[in-house]
C-alpha cells in the first residue's frame, strides 16, 4: 500500500452514496448499540402511486441545492442525512453549512429517466429510476445506462429525501429483457430495497486535529475497522479507503479491528492490511500513523490497540 502524494476531498458523497459495485467500502458513524430485541422485518410492497409526492421532494431538493438555499435544503432533507452530512464536512475541517453546495455535480434531472417502480417499508421507501442520468461532469455522448435509486425517509409524518444512489448493471442483457417486459424481480436485491429502518441520526464530531483516511485491503476476510467510537467502515474481500468520520487527535487513538474468514478460492492467498493516513490541511502531504499488514505465518485475528499522532 502507497503513501498518497495528496489527500483528496470526499465532497462526491454529500451528493451521491454509492453502491452496486462502484465503492464496496462503506464508511459511517460508529454503530450504536445494539437493540435488546429485533423487531420483524417488514417487507417492501411496490406503491408506484407514491412516485408523484417523491419525484416532487427530490424536485425540491434539488432545487435547493441549486440555489444554495439552507433553509430550503433542511426543510426537505431527513434528519439523520443532515447529521451525517455534517459531520462529514466537519471532519474534512471545512465550513459548514457554507461548504455544502460546494459539490463538483448536480443532482440528475429524473426527465427522460424511466421510472421502474417506488418501493415502500413502513417509514423507509425507494424510487427506482432507469436511463441516462446527468450529473454535469461528463459530456452528453459519454453518460451510460445505470440505475438511479432515490431514497426517502418519513419523520414525524412527513417524507424526507435521504439521498441517492448509483447501481450499475454491467450492460446486463438479461436484466435489461427484464426491464423492457416489466418484470420487476431484480427490485428485490439490495441495493434497491429500502433500509429496514429509518438510519439513526449520529452526534455531531468535533473539529478533529488531523483530516484523516483509513485505507483497507481484505482478501478472503470481512472487516470492520472502528477508530475513536465515531468512525466504522466495513469491507468484504475488497479493498477501499474512507474518510474517518471524526478524524484523528493529537495523541493516541482507539483501533478496534473485527475480522471474520469468508470463502475464497483455494489458489488466492488471503491477506490483510490496513493503513491510516492524516493530514492537518487537505493540501498537505500525508502522513502514515498506522499500518498492519498480515503474514501468512501467523493467523488474522480481531484485535483492539491504540496509534500515536504527532502533537505537534
Amino acid at each position: 500500500m502507497t503513501l498518497p502524494a495528496r489527500f483528496p476531498l470526499f465532497l462526491l458523497s454529500l451528493l451521491i452514496t454509492a453502491a452496486g459495485g462502484i465503492i464496496s467500502l462503506r464508511a459511517q458513524e460508529a454503530p450504536p448499540a445494539p437493540a435488546t430485541s429485533v423487531p420483524p422485518v417488514v417487507p417492501a410492497t411496490s406503491s408506484p402511486g407514491m412516485q408523484r409526492q417523491f419525484s416532487g421532494l427530490y424536485a425540491s431538493w434539488k432545487d435547493a441545492m441549486e440555489k444554495e438555499d439552507f433553509e430550503a435544503w433542511q426543510k426537505v432533507t431527513a434528519q439523520s442525512r443532515q447529521a451525517r452530512i455534517r459531520n462529514r464536512i466537519v471532519s474534512q475541517r471545512l465550513k459548514y453549512p457554507e461548504s455544502l453546495f460546494q459539490v463538483p455535480v448536480s443532482a440528475p434531472p429524473l426527465r427522460g429517466l424511466l421510472h421502474v417502480d417506488t418501493l415502500v417499508r413502513g417509514d423507509t421507501a425507494s424510487s427506482v429510476y432507469f436511463g441516462k442520468a446527468d450529473f454535469g461532469i461528463s459530456a452528453p455522448t459519454e453518460v451510460r445506462d445505470n440505475f438511479i435509486v432515490l431514497r426517502f425517509v418519513r419523520e414525524f409524518g412527513l417524507w424526507k429525501y435521504d439521498n441517492l444512489r448509483i447501481v450499475k448493471f454491467g450492460d446486463d442483457p438479461e436484466l435489461l429483457l427484464k426491464i423492457r417486459n416489466g418484470d420487476n424481480s431484480f427490485l428485490q436485491a439490495p441495493e434497491f430495497l429500502p433500509d429496514e429502518t429509518p438510519p439513526a441520526i449520529p452526534g455531531p464530531v468535533g473539529l478533529p486535529d488531523y483530516i484523516a483516511e483509513v485505507w483497507i485491503t481484505a482478501v478472503g476476510y470481512e472487516v470492520e475497522v472502528v477508530i475513536n467510537t465515531q468512525h466504522s467502515s466495513e469491507i468484504a474481500n475488497n479493498q477501499g479507503r474512507d474518510l474517518i468520520i471524526g478524524g484523528l487527535s493529537k495523541g493516541n487513538n482507539r483501533l478496534s479491528v473485527e475480522v471474520k474468514e469468508i470463502p475464497i478460492d483455494a489458489s488466492t492467498p488471503r491477506h490483510l492490511e490496513i493503513g491510516i493516513y492524516g493530514v492537518k490541511r487537505a493540501e498537505d502531504e500525508a502522513q502514515r500513523f498506522y499500518h498492519y499488514r498480515s503474514t501468512p505465518e501467523a493467523p488474522v485475528e480481531s484485535y483492539q490497540t491504540t496509534f500515536a499522532v504527532p502533537t505537534s
